[in-house]
């Protein structure tokens, strides 16, 4: 390898270009925030409505609620909210992906029961969000669509705001 392309495979390591890259804070490298890890999310169930950030603020149940959410490395995440107890919800799982330097879009899925323990709804969101510049915290809204057993759909709207978990 001559002396060039040794220098510019060094200054493409040192900018951080190979593989997953921690938030910047001290360094002037070049560095892509990212969403890995565990978050804490308060969650707005909206009307369905065309733009979700401004529908209003559906009044059953509690609203708005908290969640746990986990983006793990690799784009799979976990989620669990509070809305519905655990005895009728399942956990959420789901995939997520990076569409701008501070934006991502996730999908997630969850089971509801009936009060003898019998699936009866399918919960599909899709939701997007945006990293404050620090990357501790975000911003989004999500398409909830619920579908019952007997295929009849109810959409919702939600807005997120989640808060990194810290030690």
């Amino acid at each position: 390898m001559n002396r060039i392309s040794m220098w510019a495979c060094g200054a493409i390591a040192s900018l951080g270009l190979f593989g997953h890259q921690a938030i910047a804070h001290d360094d002037d490298r070049l560095r892509l925030p990212l969403i890995d890890g565990a978050w804490n999310v308060e969650f707005t169930v909206r009307v369905d409505a065309a733009d979700c950030t401004t529908a209003a603020i559906v009044g059953i149940g509690p609203n708005p609620f908290p969640a746990l959410v986990t983006f793990h490395r690799g784009g799979t995440l976990s989620e669990f909210g509070t809305r519905s107890p655990s005895s009728v919800r399942s956990p959420g799982h789901g995939i997520w992906k990076r569409t701008g330097y501070r934006t991502f879009e996730y999908r997630a899925m969850f089971f509801q029961f009936d009060v003898n323990g019998l699936l009866n709804q399918t919960m599909d969101m899709r939701s997007n969000v945006t990293l404050a510049w620090q990357g501790d915290a975000f911003d989004g809204w999500s398409r909830l669509v619920l579908t019952d057993v007997s295929g009849n759909v109810r959409r919702f709207c939600a807005t997120l705001r989640g808060e990194r978990m810290t030690l």
